[in-house]
């Protein structure tokens, strides 16, 4: 009883919690609904039988809509402060972009590489079956993915939560708990995948807090991804 006496409700609507309530709150509202709502797998059940390619370009768009529109709208409208003080600028371009260029080529070798040649990989990237066969559909793929999904998701995890939260639990906690959604969102794809999803977090996290930018961790992420997509592709 004690505890519940303790715990105060009206202090999730103070002036001084409304912000860290609502970054938490959308945290977990708009990936649970893109995950079930805005998924590869749920657009056959909302647009009926659909290809590889145009239910990838769903998720991507469905992505950029609830992780970059909505927070985005939500920084400017309801907090009322700048999309730039959460990481939407170039921030220290030396030490971001000496850090992409050292950190693709390592991961490539050392991760991206040895799993390009796992069946789990193989058989999940790339997303679009169509892109394996045709340059045109891999771009497609890749530039729309890079544009709308790589976009919103590292605005979403690395700018809106991470500079979002930081003033109230401080640096090194603000990066651990934007992972924790990300991570979650990973579920049902490929093991190895869920597990460096956190090391990677951390990773991204600690880059956007260090160059004050989202811009380079989503760089390095986009090269991940179409890294492995490439690696795959090519050794088919």
């Amino acid at each position: 009883m004690k505890t519940l006496d303790a715990l105060d409700l009206r202090s999730l609507v103070r002036t001084a919690d409304l912000k860290p309530t609502a970054i938490i709150i959308s945290a977990a509202l708009l990936c649970s609904v893109h995950r079930y709502f805005g998924s590869i797998e749920s657009a056959p059940r909302i647009f009926g039988p659909v290809t590889g390619l145009s239910a990838s370009t769903f998720m991507f768009a469905s992505a950029f809509v609830l992780l970059g529109v909505i927070p985005f709208a939500l920084i400017t409208w309801a907090f009322h402060e700048r999309a730039r003080d959460y990481g939407l600028k170039i921030g220290n371009a030396r030490l971001g972009g000496t850090l992409t260029a050292i950190l693709l080529p390592v991961i490539t070798l050392a991760l991206l590489y040895p799993a390009s040649h796992t069946a789990e990989m193989r058989s999940f990237y790339p997303f679009a079956p169509e892109a394996r066969v045709s340059l045109q559909n891999f771009l497609i793929l890749e530039v729309s993915r890079g544009l709308f999904f790589y976009t919103a998701w590292e605005f979403f995890f690395r700018g809106f939560m991470l500079f979002g939260l930081r003033p109230y639990v401080g640096d090194w906690m603000a990066v651990l708990i934007q992972v924790i959604p990300q991570c979650l969102w990973h579920i049902g794809m490929p093991t190895g995948e869920i597990m460096s999803s956190i090391a990677g977090g951390i990773l991204f996290g600690v880059i956007a807090l260090r160059t004050r930018s989202i811009l380079w961790p989503l760089l390095l992420h986009y090269g991940i991804g179409v890294g492995l997509d490439v690696l795959i592709v090519i050794q088919q």
